[in-house]
């Protein structure tokens, strides 16, 4: 029996009415979709909207390549009552380095991983420091690895000059002697002075802007080191950072004094590359 003029036309379309509704109900999946993103994208409004701006620059800070401070750990922990850190191991968990080195006969000093020759070279410069009264002028750091020294720069020069004054330029010498006092041939130090500015501009004939000051500032102190310390220039480097790498807010009196600084950081010269640890490596 022949197919009816209809049954040949539903046959050309391709199919009946379930294959249409099939079709006409594939909307609501990306509706559906739609609807999930929305959603979605108004908690995250509504979770933005209460973020406590506090624990969220604790947050980064944590999160960052530098971490936490060991203040704002010790500060975090205080937060929390009870301590959710007392059933901690502490095997696994250290909290940030303070910058001190553990005393002789503090339990810790056997785990302590600084080189002993770095530990003796920050003693007798924190020893310095407290006998000449020196804690507002030199801050002091030590991480188990370097040493970092921070000093003022406008203590050291005059304003908009590079050669250090008489007074720093002794201070500068006695730093020298304790580095060679304990600087070893055999296991050396890296030494790198770095000169920073504040964000105020300078053009002259000789310093065309702060980056040409700052460079001029870490050489003229390097110079020192070298002379007072006798250890050969190899061993050292200067950096130049300018005014890019300020540690305060340079629209404040107070913040422009901290960024104007000499840094000098004090590290073993253990796997640094055979150009910078001197000619005696070419032989």
């Amino acid at each position: 029996m022949a197919a009816s003029s209809d049954d040949r036309g539903n046959e050309r379309s391709g199919g009946g009415e379930s294959e249409q509704e099939e079709k006409t109900d594939g909307w609501m999946t990306s509706y559906a979709d739609m609807v999930t993103l929305l959603m979605t994208f108004f908690v995250l409004m509504f979770a933005l909207s209460n973020v406590d701006n506090e624990r969220a620059t604790l947050f980064v800070a944590a999160m960052s390549r530098e971490g936490l401070t060991y203040e704002q750990f010790v500060e975090i922990r205080e937060r929390f009552e009870p301590d959710p850190f007392s059933d901690w191991d502490d095997e696994y968990f250290d909290p940030p380095f303070d910058g001190h080195a553990p005393e002789e006969g503090d339990p810790e000093a056997e785990d302590f991983g600084g080189d002993q020759a770095l530990l003796d070279l920050h003693d007798a410069i924190g020893g310095y420091i407290e006998d000449m009264g020196l804690g507002d002028t030199i801050d002091l750091f030590f991480s188990g690895e370097h040493i970092m020294l921070t000093l003022r720069s406008d203590i050291l020069f005059g304003l908009g000059l590079t050669y250090i004054t008489p007074a720093m330029e002794e201070i500068a010498s006695t730093l020298g002697e304790l580095l060679a006092a304990t600087f070893l041939t055999a296991d050396p130090f890296e030494i790198t002075v770095a000169g920073h500015t504040d964000n105020l501009p300078i053009a002259t004939a000789r310093f065309p802007n702060n980056w040409h000051v700052s460079v001029t500032r870490a050489a003229n102190f390097q110079d020192i080191l070298i002379r007072e310390s006798g250890i050969e220039p190899y061993w050292f480097r200067i950096f130049g950072g300018g005014e890019f790498y300020p540690i305060a807010s340079n629209d404040t009196y107070e913040g422009r004094q901290m960024n104007r600084r000499v840094e000098v950081m004090i590290g073993l010269a253990r796997g640094a590359p055979i150009w910078e640890r001197g000619p005696q490596q070419y032989d």
